[in-house]
């Protein structure tokens, strides 16, 4: 996680984290997948990204690690990782269970559509980090 928030610049287009950049990134992950349909939503600040199908099903560590993307091509990865890292909080839900990666419990999520593959929702506002 360190390597991530340390590269920043690496990541995003304008070389900061961008939540709508982001979202984007994780749409077309989902299509390149095998999902047919996939929608953005803005709800106050958090940004959710469904699809008909879990693209993320076999790739259970996408959430924790760095995870190759051989299929967008040499030297990608699935972009969850960087809602885990920049992101104040990130939910995710499939048909069978509901659950909260990163966050305060207490902070009302979206709705996941319970009829979807899978939804990854986030935080637009950004991680905050305490200098040491």
């Amino acid at each position: 996680m360190e390597y991530l928030l340390e590269n920043e610049r690496l990541f995003f287009r304008g070389g900061i984290y961008d939540p709508v950049e982001l979202a984007g990134m994780i749409a077309t992950e989902a299509l390149t997948l095998g999902s047919a349909s996939v929608l953005i939503q803005s709800d106050g600040e958090w940004l959710s990204v469904t699809a008909d199908q879990d693209w993320l099903r076999n790739q259970k560590q996408a959430f924790s690690a760095i995870t190759p993307f051989p299929q967008a091509g040499a030297n990608s990865m699935l972009a969850e990782i960087l809602a885990v890292a920049f992101s104040a909080g990130v939910i995710t839900a499939t048909r069978e269970e509901v659950k909260l990666i990163k966050g305060d419990d207490v902070v009302p999520a979206p709705v996941a559509d319970r009829n979807a593959g899978r939804t990854v929702s986030f935080m637009r506002r950004r991680e905050s980090r305490i200098a040491q």
